[in-house]
């Protein structure tokens, strides 16, 4: 005997006829080497507020293309619209009304669930009320059922957080929080097991129910239990809508077509049957989902009278209020402000917390400080100790540079949760940039005091607080120049591997330009017009030499027939020194300005956060 689906959701829906949204004739194509191949062909829904609508079908079918397409993620070919209250929606409207949640959890390892969707909110409305933020994220953790883990960090690879289960409503509540009109979800259910699905599936329910959310979700084949708690399905095959009504009607369509649903078998099973063609031995093939089609065509055209008269009345409902009252009167530089100081307070937050990012690289700045310490100890001023001292500048430059390659993992991780949120419209690309900027310059700061205090004084550099605080200045240029670079190829190669060799060659290849392996003159005259004017790391090494020799004096211990000899040549030999300037010279780099070449390291690290602006947005639209 047939198994008969729930109608309990049914029920409970919030169905008002004078807020509906409304697709009408979504398309998308895309070229191939035969010409063109439709994905989503002439899709038509409506769909109203407290209503789950359940987009399914085989892979392939344009599932998640149609997704991309309501929510405006890609744009739908000639004659495509989205109509709300009247109102047609463009790509801006809807970013403003709508949240979209992806099938990877985008989340901050050491975020707690409370604090995760509080950020969320925060971002979203400017200047709302505290008190009113507490309640509201209280009021969503409460109706997802996170409560029990409101205050349980999410979880990184070494410290275990929250199940899969409540990642993905974490995710939900994040998007959810932020008073959507419309929500979508892709693949929600995706890797969770028959129960954490359920359960997922109901919490998203139970708040859109409450609240008048337009729920549109892509799932895959879902058990019944899961599928129930949707109000509407559609099935799509082939790019074309193959059926689309009420879960709970969906036997009796098999019913009359003549095909019922077996008694071990549930009604969306037993529709894929037909629609998955990818298999040659299964009922499923083209002409099977041309049949499919055509008998739900014949059944629509019955209401076709009364749709038509449904579509009148939504086109007589009052417009959409793009300006809800929620977002108060920030103002565009108030909203950017807001956006800024709440996104460094999250990003220091994590930085605090995260040990395995940031404590490890705070750690390596200090062992390698300590290793230059031990090696270099004590190099005096004697001249067989000059070219030590210029290994050391190179060194404190180059390596530490070429460490900043251990930020990208991190960002790696805000950059899929900044993803995440500037689609759902939380924040722009700026706010983003700046504040990374703002928290980066004091945690490099600090890594690069640590390095300095237990290094400098051991080796013996020029000793006074004036040289010492110039070093730890022009070495801290460098390192946050070196930072943004990485930050730029992260941006644009998110895989860390990759990430990883591109910003090692770069290191290594301004080491080579740099003038320290090869004088500058030497340099063929491309590399010397071109990179070598353009290398960070030239300027920061010239900065240290130069603070660290001018107004040194060296003893040359050298005698050959008779004669004091110098390593480097000396305007003094009748004293048998060289002094610092004499080195500098001879290397050319003594007649440059501290205040020009330090001005040269910041224009190029602002150029660098310019250009990670653009990669991000590049990236993200």
């Amino acid at each position: 005997m047939p198994r008969k689906m729930s109608t309990s959701t049914s029920s409970d829906v919030v169905s008002v006829p004078s807020s509906v949204l409304s697709f009408t004739h979504l398309g998308y194509s895309v070229k191939t080497k035969e010409g063109s191949k439709l994905l989503v062909d002439d899709v038509s829904v409506d769909v109203r507020p407290g209503e789950l609508l359940a987009i399914m079908g085989p892979s392939g079918s344009g599932k998640s293309t149609l997704l991309d397409l309501m929510s405006f993620r890609k744009t739908s070919i000639a004659g495509g619209l989205a109509v709300l209250n009247g109102q047609v929606l463009d790509a801006s409207t809807m970013h403003k009304i709508s949240s979209f949640v992806e099938q990877e959890d985008a989340l901050l390892g050491v975020l707690t669930v409370w604090e995760s969707v509080s950020y969320a909110l925060r971002l979203h409305l400017p200047n709302f009320p505290r008190k009113q933020v507490n309640e509201r994220v209280d009021r969503v953790i409460k109706a997802l059922g996170l409560q029990s883990c409101a205050n349980q960090r999410i979880g990184t690879p070494i410290r275990r957080g929250i199940s899969g289960g409540q990642k993905r409503r974490v995710t939900a509540a994040c998007a959810m929080v932020t008073y959507p009109r419309i929500l979508f979800l892709d693949e929600v259910t995706s890797g969770l097991d028959s129960t954490s699905a359920r359960e997922v599936v109901s919490a998203i329910s139970s708040l859109a129910k409450a609240e008048g959310i337009i729920v549109i979700a892509s799932i895959h084949q879902p058990p019944l239990e899961t599928l129930s708690q949707f109000t509407k399905l559609m099935f799509l095959a082939e790019g074309k809508m193959c059926y689309f009504g009420r879960v709970d009607e969906l036997e009796g369509f098999f019913e009359k077509w003549g095909r019922p649903v077996g008694r071990f078998t549930t009604p969306s099973d037993h529709a894929m049957n037909f629609l998955n063609s990818d298999f040659e031995h299964r009922v499923g093939s083209s002409d099977t989902i041309r049949e499919f089609r055509n008998f739900y065509l014949s059944l629509s055209k019955r209401n076709q009278s009364t749709t038509c008269e449904e579509k009148k009345l939504i086109l007589t409902q009052p417009p959409v209020d793009n300006d809800s009252t929620l977002h108060g009167k920030a103002g565009v530089m108030g909203t950017l402000l807001w956006n800024t100081l709440v996104l460094a307070e999250r990003t220091a937050l994590n930085y605090s917390r995260n040990l395995l990012a940031y404590g490890v690289r705070a750690g390596m700045y200090g062992g390698m400080g300590f290793m230059l310490a031990t090696i270099w100890i004590r190099l005096g001023t004697e001249d067989s100790t000059i070219n030590d001292r210029l290994s050391v500048h190179f060194y404190s430059v180059a390596f530490l540079a070429f460490m900043s390659v251990a930020g990208i993992p991190a960002f790696l991780e805000e950059r899929s949760v900044y993803y995440r949120e500037t689609k759902n419209g939380l924040y722009t690309t700026l706010p983003f940039v700046l504040s990374n900027t703002l928290v980066n310059i004091p945690f490099l700061f600090m890594c690069t005091v640590f390095f300095a205090v237990i290094c400098y004084w051991a080796i013996g550099l020029h000793s006074g607080a004036v040289p010492f605080f110039r070093f730890l200045s022009f070495l801290f240029l460098a390192i946050l120049a070196a930072e943004s670079q990485a930050l730029i190829v992260a941006s644009l190669l998110p895989i860390f591997v990759a990430a990883l060799a591109i910003s090692a060659f770069l290191n290594g290849f301004w080491m080579s330009v740099g003038g320290y392996f090869i004088k500058a003159r030497s340099l063929p005259r491309f590399w010397f017009f071109s990179f070598h004017f353009m290398d960070y790391q030239k300027y920061a090494f010239e900065l240290l030499t130069n603070s660290d020799l001018r107004g040194l004096t060296f003893e040359c211990n050298t005698i050959m027939n008779g004669e004091c000899v110098c390593a480097y040549p000396t305007s003094t030999p009748a004293l048998c020194t060289v002094s610092g300037e004499d080195i500098l010279d001879y290397l050319e780099i003594g007649g440059i300005s501290y205040g020009r070449w330090a001005a040269i390291v910041i224009c190029i690290t602002i150029i660098y956060r310019v250009a990670l602006y653009f990669a991000l947005k590049a990236r993200s639209s």
